[in-house]
């Protein structure tokens, strides 16, 4: 990191940019692995494809990477109490947790906001993260549905 800014000065920065809360996962031996990411951009459509990234020190990333086809939920406002079981440890991350499961492997939650499909196409590194793009193969949205928003280290409604 650049010696003049201090990292956790720069989080707090970063933070009050408010982004949306999504659930990347797929299927890996037959157990669901996911994660929570804030990361998620929109990149083109045409052709359609989005970007996530993924911390060099994330232990979720290197069994996701495995995976050519993914999950994204975009997570609603009936997705809060949710959002909550799906940040505990790896292991107990789906406890509880209803599911779909696409025909590609790709998981996603049945009442988000929307669904998204996507296939790898290339991942960049940068920095201490991964960059990865990916193209949309299917979607379903909900236009009813609010979105959660993370911001300043808290996810919250709208």
């Amino acid at each position: 990191m650049t010696p003049h800014l201090d990292p956790m000065e720069l989080r707090k920065t970063f933070g009050l940019y408010p982004t949306g809360v999504a659930l990347t996962a797929g299927h890996l031996d037959g157990t669901p692995i996911g994660m929570l990411t804030n990361s998620f951009t929109t990149i083109s459509l045409d052709p359609p494809l989005i970007s996530l990234s993924f911390a060099h020190t994330s232990t979720t990333w290197p069994q996701l990477q495995q995976l050519d086809h993914i999950g994204i939920s975009i997570l609603s406002a009936h997705n809060l109490e949710t959002a909550t079981l799906l940040k505990r440890p790896t292991a107990q991350r789906f406890d509880g947790v209803e599911v779909i499961t696409h025909n590609t492997g790709a998981v996603v939650l049945p009442d988000a906001a929307a669904q998204i499909f996507v296939e790898k196409q290339q991942e960049i590194e940068a920095g201490d993260h991964t960059l990865t793009l990916w193209k949309v193969t299917d979607h379903i949205h909900n236009a009813h549905h609010n979105p959660l928003v993370f911001h300043k280290g808290h996810i919250n409604t709208l």
